[in-house]
């Protein structure tokens, strides 16, 4: 598993020819099938066409560099309305039916063989977060993610992975 901001900023290595400076600007996802799609390198422009490497095509993503054959594995991206940025995501507030705050997106984590986006990183403010950890709400294939609040249902709140982290984990106060 890996986090969408762990992935950013990357540089892309090709095993076969030198690359000139390229980096990883963005994670685009399949919102449909909350899959992982396409490392996007370069943005779009008025007269530049979106350029990104497919995951399939993808030798390895490592702790310090995205590994590709070669340079022929960049394409254009042609748009399509189901597919979007993963930061998109960032900052969007989770509630459940019942109208109870989760918390807000902070990150994504996704398996990088298969794309399949596992669950979301939820932040539930600063202090919270300090002492108790960021929690993690896995992610199931009916979640609906086209819209500006994530609402999951009452069992999905409680597949959420608590304390994950923080002061109280680090110095064993639990």
């Amino acid at each position: 598993m890996k986090r969408g901001y762990d992935i950013i900023g990357l540089p892309v290595i090709c095993l076969e020819e030198s690359c000139k400076k390229i980096e990883i600007k963005d994670i685009l996802y399949d919102k449909m099938e909350l899959r992982a799609t396409c490392l996007l390198i370069q943005e779009g422009g008025y007269f530049r066409e979106q350029k990104v490497i497919a995951l399939q095509n993808i030798k390895n993503i490592g702790s310090d560099a995205v590994v590709i054959q070669n340079k022929s594995v960049i394409e254009e991206s042609p748009y399509q309305d189901h597919i979007q940025s993963y930061q998109s995501l960032i900052g969007m507030e989770v509630i459940t039916y019942g109208g109870q705050d989760v918390g807000i997106v902070q990150d994504i984590l996704f398996d990088v063989n298969s794309g399949r986006l596992s669950g979301l990183i939820l932040s539930e403010g600063l202090f919270h977060d300090l002492v108790e950890g960021r929690s993690i709400l896995p992610l199931k294939d009916n979640l609906k993610l086209d819209t500006n609040t994530i609402i999951i249902s009452n069992s999905e709140e409680k597949s959420i992975l608590s304390n994950t982290g923080g002061l109280k984990r680090l110095f064993s106060l639990e």
